[in-house]
């Protein structure tokens, strides 16, 4: 039976969730890093999040009647983002993969979007070549960082929520050079924790957790502050953030906060592309 693409369902995500936390975990345990994804309650935690949300459409491959791999477009801001992308480890490197990559680009397409981000594992050679062979282009480099609390809770900082998504519009604008708000309404909706820190009564940073999650600051002062601080009130997974390499002071200040290296990922971009101008942690797709 030939390979097929067909819709995500809610039914699909079980499968999916094993498919996702079995890829991901082979990979990683091969190469000797931490795992992203501990377990498959974490996978489908993760999956059902965004196979629930109006700003993501998926993609399932089906093989023979059963599930093999899924794919999902992030399309909540002008910029959209890919992923995660996954195929079962008993199947990569037939063509699994390269299909559901075609299916988001002709995804986005289909919806006027004119650029389109992820990143990519260092690690994996084969989807490096994939995704560049497909179009996309390098762009630069993040490190994985898993952050160590700050010894106290900032006054300066306190929960983000809906009410600030005027804020986030224009903190966002002004680091990535679009604004993430549709984003960052989703993730707040989704019950993922968000921080905000204020200064002369106004918002100056933001940061939502979790890999998915994404930040923007006025400071690089604000930006540590904000991830020293939440790394206190989330689980340590959840805390973990993405360092672009490229804003060397920030990566050597963060490295002297404690904030330690995990790995390493690849930034990529397909279609229309403008560095981002401001001071920021990207999320996983974006």
């Amino acid at each position: 039976m030939a390979l097929e693409l067909i819709p995500l369902q809610p039914e699909h995500v079980p499968e999916l969730a094993r498919i996702c936390h079995d890829a991901f975990a082979s990979l990683h345990d091969r190469h000797g890093v931490p795992r992203d994804i501990a377990d498959v309650d974490t996978a489908e935690m993760i999956l059902s999040h965004v196979a629930g949300r109006p700003d993501y459409t998926g993609v399932v491959a089906v093989l023979d009647g059963r599930p093999v791999g899924s794919n999902f477009l992030l399309h909540a801001d002008p910029i959209a983002g890919v992923g995660p992308i996954t195929v079962d480890p008993a199947l990569q490197s037939r063509g699994v993969g390269r299909e559901l990559m075609r299916w988001v680009l002709g995804e986005a397409e289909r919806r006027g979007i004119r650029a389109t981000r992820l990143f990519q594992e260092a690690i994996n050679t084969t989807s490096l070549a994939l995704y560049s062979r497909l179009g996309f282009a390098w762009r630069g480099t993040a490190a994985a960082m898993q952050p160590t609390a700050a010894p106290a809770d900032d006054p300066a900082i306190r929960p983000l929520s809906a009410a600030d998504l005027v804020e986030v519009r224009r903190l966002s604008a002004a680091a990535y050079g679009f604004s993430r708000a549709g984003d960052a309404a989703g993730l707040l909706a989704g019950g993922i924790p968000g921080f905000g820190r204020e200064r002369d009564g106004r918002l100056v940073g933001y940061r939502i957790v979790s890999l998915f999650g994404h930040a923007a600051a006025e400071t690089e002062d604000d930006l540590l502050a904000l991830i020293a601080h939440s790394a206190r009130h989330v689980p340590a997974p959840m805390a973990v953030f993405l360092c672009p390499l490229h804003h060397t002071d920030l990566f050597r200040r963060a490295l002297e906060a404690g904030h330690r290296t995990l790995k390493q990922l690849s930034y990529m971009s397909y279609g229309e592309y403008a560095e981002p101008p401001g001071v920021y942690l990207p999320s996983i797709q974006c």
